[in-house]
């Protein structure tokens, strides 16, 4: 559906990003990880057409992006970026409603295709309650949800979502990761995602890209990608990659800065061991 074939990308005289391989089928989830500045952001946007590449870098269901207007390629792929614009006086209903914007030549006359999708995507997000309200109104939280309401709005086969857990509490960042699974096996749609927490990205990636420097440092399954030596050498900094029975995947915890025997207080000999290791 979506690939990038030997992708290039400079900022004047400064590469981003260095010979990526990317390749998404329907239907799959893929996440982007690895250090600030090393393009995933710069990936996703260039994966979106926003911009601009060499020809025959990018292809979008085989044929090659540059050969897409920006009407055709917002009907296939929607994109969220990182930071919103600040839209005062704009309700809920209002913002959600500019995702069906790719469909229509001018003006602003809803069908009843669009509110009908309108409708589901406001329902999906649960944010029905506060759909007349002004959006500048709402907590970032709440705000992150209408804006993936919106894209959910736009009814594209490629979501590409930069940071979508930005602003959400513990509760609301684990709904959204629920709400990605849920687009893949409900709706097929394939989903491209940046996630700065590793953890995230393991719960429900089909595959992970590694980005280390604007280049592919690794990619596979999350038990492929996610190891100790590998976020050492591109986090520089020491992890374990732990497997509790009580959870079906990995989890990574970071040593930080501390030793190893000074971070457990506790050994096999203590007496109060076994109560406190004892996750099942």
């Amino acid at each position: 559906m979506l690939e990038a074939r030997g992708l290039n990308f400079s900022y004047g005289k400064k590469q981003i990003l260095k010979n990526v391989q990317l390749t998404a089928d329907k239907g799959q989830i893929i996440s982007l990880i690895g250090p600030n500045g090393s393009g995933k952001s710069t990936l996703l946007r260039c994966l979106s057409g926003l911009l601009p590449v060499e020809k025959n870098k990018i292809y979008l269901f085989d044929k090659s992006l540059d050969s897409f207007n920006s009407k055709d390629i917002a009907k296939k792929i929607a994109f969220l970026p990182q930071f919103h614009e600040k839209l005062s006086g704009l309700t809920v209903y209002d913002l959600v409603a500019m995702g069906r914007m790719p469909y229509h030549r001018s003006g602003w006359v809803y069908t009843a295709k669009d509110k009908d999708i309108i409708d589901w995507a406001i329902d999906y997000m649960k944010i029905s309650e506060f759909k007349n309200r002004d959006v500048q109104m709402l907590s970032g939280g709440e705000r992150q949800r209408v804006w993936i309401a919106m894209i959910l709005a736009q009814d594209t086969p490629i979501i590409l979502l930069d940071e979508p857990v930005t602003y959400m509490d513990l509760k609301h960042q684990w709904n959204m990761l629920e709400i990605i699974k849920n687009l893949k096996n409900n709706f097929q749609k394939t989903v491209i995602s940046v996630f700065h927490d590793i953890n995230h990205a393991i719960e429900i990636s089909d595959y992970i890209y590694l980005l280390e420097n604007g280049s592919i440092y690794n990619t596979g399954t999350p038990e492929e990608v996610i190891t100790e030596k590998s976020i050492h050498d591109v986090f520089e900094i020491n992890a374990h990659v732990c497997k509790i029975n009580r959870c079906c995947k990995s989890v990574v915890v970071p040593v930080g800065f501390y030793k190893p025997q000074e971070m457990f207080s506790f050994h096999p000999s203590n007496e109060n061991y076994k109560e406190k290791t004892s996750l099942k």
